[in-house]
């Protein structure tokens, strides 16, 4: 799930970004073979800060998009949460997050800038499409079911809406987040593995 706000590191060093990576030293969830199902790989980060107060804040993204423009996250937590309504909170986010991406993309043709009358309408349809998806996700009914992470199925959290699903799978203290359309995220494989290392050819730890 892409967050609102700007990613952690934007204005980091490059040291600080590899810190960063650093403490997701484990594995962290991606699509096994992407290119089999026409995806892409788009973007790959670290998004939170880690704060104590709310430890699964902090997260690894990788974002992946097919050739038709379909979005998938693949998000793992840093720190998991065993509170029933936090993991409901955290898929239903998601869930939100992949049905708004494609009003994030539309930008309104002939748009007269902040002030203009076309943007103030834009922004305003925006909001209500927003409170509409929010709305039906809150209402949607929560699923504990099961998932199939590293050949293996594992309980999950999932949550459907609109042909779009969010699931949330535990994995030892960590936590895998998947979001995107239901019949491509229900077909994927999804694996777990170790950050590659960020400074290619260094004999440092690797993450």
């Amino acid at each position: 799930m892409h967050k609102p706000d700007e990613p952690a590191g934007a204005h980091e060093s490059w040291e600080q970004i590899v810190a960063r990576f650093a403490r997701f030293s484990g594995v962290v969830g991606e699509i096994s073979d992407p290119l089999t199902w026409g995806l892409d790989l788009e973007e790959e980060t670290v998004t939170g800060t880690g704060d104590d107060r709310d430890p699964t804040e902090e997260r690894f993204l990788r974002a992946y998009v097919s050739f038709v423009g379909e979005a998938v996250d693949v998000e793992t937590l840093r720190v998991g949460t065993d509170d029933p309504e936090q993991i409901d909170d955290i898929v239903r986010a998601a869930l939100s997050g992949a049905l708004a991406s494609p009003l994030h993309n539309d930008v309104p043709e002939g748009a007269e800038g902040p002030t203009g009358a076309d943007f103030a309408d834009a922004y305003q349809d925006y909001r209500s499409a927003m409170r509409a998806i929010v709305e039906e996700v809150d209402l949607a009914a929560l699923q504990r079911t099961a998932f199939v992470l590293d050949d293996v199925s594992h309980p999950c959290v999932r949550v459907a809406v609109r042909g779009t699903v969010a699931v949330y799978v535990p994995i030892g203290d960590r936590a895998v987040i998947v979001s995107g359309p239901t019949d491509l995220v229900d077909r994927l494989d999804i694996s777990t593995a170790p950050i590659r290392n960020l400074l290619h050819g260094d004999d440092g730890p690797r993450f």
